[in-house]
Order: C-alpha cells, then structure tokens, then sequence
C-alpha cells in the first residue's frame, strides 16, 4: 500500500473503530440508567434484557463507598430501609423487588441488618400493556452509613429494552439466587422447630437442617421488633412492643444456611 492510500484510510478505519465503539457505549448504556450519585454511595437501575414470561427482569443498583453500609427491609433497631416509589413509571401495572439474604452488621455497638458492599436489588416488572413500551421510574430513599448516617435519594428512569443481551442479565441473575426461597408454613416445619423459654419469655430456634444455619433475621409488623442472636447452635429471639417484652406475634424467619436462603412464615406464642 503506497502511503498516500494509508494516510486516506487510516482515518477511514479511526472513524468506524469509533462508530463500533460508540454503538456499543450506546447498547451498554440503554441497559441501565445514569447514576446518581450521593454523599458515599450511588444508585441506579439495571435492565436484564428483554421480558420472559410477561415480565421484565431488572434491579437496583446501590453502590457503597469504602466502610459505608445500607440496609435491608428491616434494619433492626436502628436504621432505615429502602423506600421505593415507583407511581410514575409508565405502562407498569406492577413491581415486585426483592432483597438478597443480608448480614448482621455492628453498627457502633447496634447490630443491625444490613449490607456492607454493592448490591443488587432484583426487580419484577409487570407491564399493563405487553405491546407497549416499558419505562421505570422510581424515586429511591436509602440510608448510606460511614462515620455518620446520610440519608440518600435518588430519581431514576430507565426504558426497558425489548430487544438485545444486557450486559447486566449476569449481575442481576446472582443477586435474584441469593434472594432466600419462600417456604409454606408446613415445609417450614421440616427445616426449624421453635420453643418457648418460660423463664425470660423467649425463643429457641433450633434448625433441623439440611446443613448448618449461619445467622437468622426475624421480622414482625409494628409495633412489634424481634431481636434475634446466637444462641451457642440454636438462635434465640426476642419479642418487643416498643421498648417492652412482648408475649405473641406473626413473624417472618430468614435462615441463612451453608445451602443458601429461606424465609418462612412463624407464630411466637
């Protein structure tokens, strides 16, 4: 090739390389939205592509800087969980989020529950039409806690993509198998037994397996709050009614085992 042709075509060939790329930047880029970025964290959504079944797979988004925690759907005593309004999206006629098993984080001496690094909150989203576009609106409130305690907003819009692979459908299809797996009160059954301790009007939670549990986070409807902690190879919980011991409720068990997540419904009484 004589030079005069490779000077015409050298920036021929920059010009397509940079067309390739930015059609790919572009691609990349319908798949989730712009983030928005606050005091020690950012949040934004992700799209899993195209929907399956009548709904679309997609997630939230929250990432952590160093030493900063979020928390999960019911932070403890102390604490404040994700708020999602998703009133303004367009042809949705539902959305069901989901949350990962979270951990037991000390949060100068409260413990509370939460997560410590990026996550990934899944996302189901029902449209009213299925022929018709998909747009997510949301307006997040979350909490991003360092040293100190901030709270966190941010307005998210994402159209979902019809068509196309999602660069994410990987990241949010492992989020949605650390999601614990919904267990009827029978099957519950087969999985922990619970017993009343007559003398402080506590819980043992004694797992039957299979595996080895790891932690486990209750859940009650106000005004009621279960504490729950290691209890040797049992847990134990605590009933509270505001600042008092309580003595019956309908609560929700998350047990963390060494064979992944579940959560089932339980009465303390």
């Amino acid at each position: 090739m004589t030079r005069s042709k490779f000077m015409l075509l050298a920036p021929l060939a920059a010009l397509l390389a940079q067309g390739v790329f930015t059609e790919s930047l572009a691609k990349n880029a319908s798949f989730a939205s712009a983030a928005v970025k606050s005091a020690a964290s950012s949040a934004r959504l992700l799209s899993a592509g195209p929907p399956e079944g009548g709904a679309y797979r997609a997630a939230v988004e929250i990432a952590l800087d160093p030493a900063t925690i979020t928390y999960w759907r019911q932070p403890g005593e102390a604490g404040s969980a994700p708020a999602f309004d998703f009133s303004k999206s367009v042809n949705v006629a539902g959305v069901e989020p989901s949350f990962p098993a979270p951990k037991h984080i000390d949060e100068a001496g409260t413990i509370v529950a939460g997560y410590d690094s990026r996550v990934v909150l899944p996302l189901k989203v029902t449209p009213r039409d299925q022929n018709a576009p998909v747009t997510l609106n949301l307006v997040l409130d979350y909490a991003s806690c360092g040293k100190i305690c901030l709270p966190a907003r941010a307005d998210l819009s994402l159209e979902l993509p019809r068509e196309g692979a999602s660069p994410h459908a990987a990241a949010i299809a492992d989020a949605e198998r650390l999601v614990p797996k919904k267990l009827t009160a029978d099957e519950a059954k087969k999985r922990f037994a619970l017993s009343r301790n007559a003398a402080d009007g506590s819980w043992r939670l004694r797992y039957l397996g299979p595996g080895k549990a790891k932690d486990v986070f209750a859940e009650a409807k106000e005004p009621f709050f279960i504490e729950s902690s290691h209890a040797g190879e049992d847990f134990e919980l605590k009933l509270f009614s505001g600042a008092a011991p309580a003595k019956a409720a309908d609560a929700t068990l998350t047990i963390v085992t060494d064979n992944g997540a579940f959560e089932a419904p339980a009465r303390l009484e």
